[in-house]
């Protein structure tokens, strides 16, 4: 969205909706990354149904994966 303003200038506001939903929408338990970053656990089918707790431990693997993929 770009709007004028009185004196001339332009002011410009970037929403990124890429995982908004409605209300009837998503609960919260889905997960979302770029696959090849994301813990091997959070891609079983009982995560991507959200039926899996997210620990620190998902946090550290995706980490190592994403520093490793960088040559870090």
């Amino acid at each position: 969205m770009v709007y004028k303003t009185s004196d001339g200038r332009f002011i410009g506001v970037l929403n990124d909706f890429d995982f908004s939903s409605t209300r009837d929408g998503p609960s919260g338990n889905e997960r979302t990354g770029t696959v090849p970053f994301m813990a091997l656990n959070l891609l079983t089918k009982e995560a991507i149904q959200g039926e899996m707790e997210h620990v620190y431990q998902h946090d550290a693997e995706s980490f190592i994966c994403d520093s490793c993929s960088e040559g870090l």
